[in-house]
């Protein structure tokens, strides 16, 4: 695959994601995937598939603004802001109603036209403040 095709896959399951078509966003990850969220532990495909459905559970109305994007080789980096509304249990926090913005950045790596790792970061702190999970900073 060239690197065009590559990142309109990486934002292709974004898309799908914000359309609610999370099992057309599963169909481009690998069956070996290994993907991470903020540098945690390492996830195999059926763990990200339930971190995906639990967010989109949690959060309605989700969008994915692209920023910029990169590739180079098998990699894609993107940068993006997230927006959503807090409308369901996230983390055993009960719904707020409010709207969450926040930065996030995806790194995916590509073998045979699927991905085969996803590395995601995202400001958590900003999340937990825009849902009224911890206190603004002062």
């Amino acid at each position: 695959m060239n690197t065009e095709t590559n990142k309109q896959q990486s934002r292709s399951i974004q898309e799908c994601h914000d359309r609610g078509e999370l099992d057309a966003m599963m169909v481009v990850m690998s069956p070996d995937l290994i993907a991470t969220a903020n540098g945690g532990p390492a996830m195999n495909r059926a763990q990200f598939d339930g971190m995906v459905r639990m967010i989109a559970a949690s959060f309605s109305n989700g969008r994915h603004i692209f920023e910029s994007q990169v590739a180079e080789g098998d990699w894609v980096a993107t940068r993006m802001t997230w927006t959503a509304l807090h409308s369901g249990e996230f983390n055993g926090i009960p719904a707020s109603n409010r709207p969450v913005s926040i930065a996030t950045s995806v790194y995916d790596r590509f073998k045979d036209g699927k991905i085969v790792e996803h590395h995601a970061l995202f400001d958590t702190m900003a999340m937990m403040m825009q849902i009224g999970a911890i206190p603004a900073a002062a």
